[in-house]
């Protein structure tokens, strides 16, 4: 088995492998499978990632979901935590932390029963989820709340199995493209 190391080193070259054009088309295809959800479907408010070098495409969920009528958040990283902040659209974010596009002058989020969009490097058939390493969806997580995780994935970055912690937090559901 690989460890977490040197899965997030496989994942980013596949990531980094991928086309915009690919991209950008199975972003669609996992985007899809989300819009078809009950869980999309049923949700006032989303909190999303903002995707960053090849991860799933998240703006066409941002519209859709802001056109919907539903609220959306995004995460924003200060001193070391993660906090999500409303938005209106992409007009709202600038560079932040690790060159991610964060809210910026946004008013902070409050939800307890949201649902959340997860980033990762790689996931399992179990739900396991290897993040980024910083631990900032674990931590987040903690917190009292009900949010329904759905993590989106293409579909080489899911395995049998991967290393996992007992205090990681994993998404009730994986999207993938296939």
């Amino acid at each position: 088995m690989y460890t977490k190391e040197e899965l997030r080193k496989v994942i980013r070259g596949y990531r980094r492998s991928l086309s915009q054009e690919e991209s950008a088309i199975k972003s669609i295809a996992i985007l899809n499978k989300l819009f078809e959800t009950e869980q999309y479907k049923n949700a006032e408010c989303i909190y999303c990632y903002i995707d960053f070098r090849n991860e799933v495409k998240t703006m066409p969920l941002i519209r859709k979901a802001l056109k919907d009528g539903k609220r959306v958040a995004a995460p924003k990283i200060t001193n070391k935590q993660m906090e999500f902040y409303y938005i209106t659209g992409y007009s709202d974010l600038k560079e932040g932390t690790f060159g991610i596009l964060e809210p910026f002058d946004c008013e902070l989020a409050n939800e307890t029963d949201a649902l959340m969009i997860m980033p990762g490097i790689a996931f399992d058939r179990g739900n396991h989820r290897i993040g980024f390493g910083g631990g900032y969806y674990d931590k987040y997580l903690e917190r009292e709340n009900t949010h329904f995780k759905i993590a989106l994935a293409y579909h080489f970055q899911i395995f049998s199995q991967i290393p996992f912690e007992s205090h990681d937090i994993c998404p009730d559901m994986i999207l993938t493209d296939l």
